[in-house]
């Protein structure tokens, strides 16, 4: 008996950023499922990263190609600065130093055809 053949390969190209927001800065950051822990797609193996020019507003960006097998998850992970609800000048003074607190959204992707990344409910076990 022979054994299914493995997926194709597919190139996936994806975007490391630091932008300016309100409160801060904001950084995405993509990742790899690499058997059973997630690495950065730096870290993939034959991975090709180029920086790119830093527009307005931008602190630095980074181009990622690398080739995984269809069906392949991604991880993306954005990380914000925590936003305070507006508060009298009495509750500013009293509450301490501000957090440096942020908030983090994971959103994950399965590779399909062509490289295209297809949103997945959830993190997939």
């Amino acid at each position: 008996m022979s054994a299914p053949p493995s997926p194709p390969q597919e190139v996936v190209e994806v975007i490391d950023e630091e932008r300016i927001v309100e409160r801060g800065t904001a950084q995405v950051n993509w990742f790899v499922r690499l058997n059973d822990a997630w690495v950065h797609v730096t870290e993939w193996p034959g991975a090709r990263s180029e920086r790119l020019n830093a527009g307005a507003g931008t602190v630095w960006q980074s181009r990622t190609e690398i080739d995984v097998p269809r069906g392949a998850r991604l991880m993306r992970v954005e990380s914000r600065p925590s936003s305070y609800a507006r508060e009298s000048p009495l509750e500013y003074l009293t509450r301490g130093a501000p957090s440096k607190s942020r908030k983090l959204r994971r959103n994950y992707y399965l590779v399909g055809r062509s490289g295209e990344l297809v949103a997945s409910a959830d993190e997939p076990e």
